[in-house]
């Protein structure tokens, strides 16, 4: 993705550390302290519908690599934001990344640049723990209030209620005697 395409005025450009195209889509990676001038920047260059956030648990990494190859320094990243927005006008889309370390999962709030955010921010931090600063109202949104942990953290302990007949379950997944 060549640096013309982040933006006309080049903003967007400046602040990525990464970029690239995926199945036809652009991508930026920022850094997470530099979040909100990114999504300014893409808004003042046609991004205006907000399209989601969403967050990626690193840990369980097989290859011992970072989840980026842009610079980092100290920790590596654990947790991935994703935000996703879109220009209508000219049917363009936009994922700009921000990794966060996993002992300080936070991030400034983007909910007064686009107020759908305000939602998902909730969801990220009731299911990943993710602390959005300036947020008017972090509660959880899909977990009781009472509910301990973050269940998509690849930390989470998982657990469950024994299936019935499970004890069949050779039985029922073995090939009859005769067919």
């Amino acid at each position: 993705m060549s640096p013309a395409r982040l933006g006309s005025k080049g903003d967007l450009g400046r602040i990525a550390v990464e970029h690239g195209v995926t199945a036809g889509d652009d991508w930026v990676t920022v850094p997470a302290a530099r979040i909100r001038e990114a999504l300014l920047a893409a808004q003042a260059d046609g991004y205006r519908f907000f399209a989601f956030i969403t967050c990626v648990d690193h840990l369980a990494r097989t290859d011992g690599m970072p989840p980026h190859t842009g610079p980092w320094e100290g920790e590596p990243p654990r947790f991935e934001i994703v935000y996703e927005v879109r220009d209508m006008e000219r049917n363009r889309l936009l994922r700009i990344r921000a990794f966060l370390t996993a002992d300080d999962p936070s991030i400034d709030s983007a909910h007064d640049l686009f107020g759908p955010a305000n939602w998902d921010e909730r969801e990220v931090w009731d299911l990943f723990g993710i602390r959005f600063n300036g947020h008017p109202d972090l509660t959880r949104i899909l977990l009781p209030d009472d509910w301990v942990g973050h269940p998509l953290r690849r930390d989470y302990p998982v657990g469950g209620d024994p299936v019935e007949f499970s004890q069949e379950h050779e039985e029922w997944q073995t090939a009859p005697v005769k067919a």
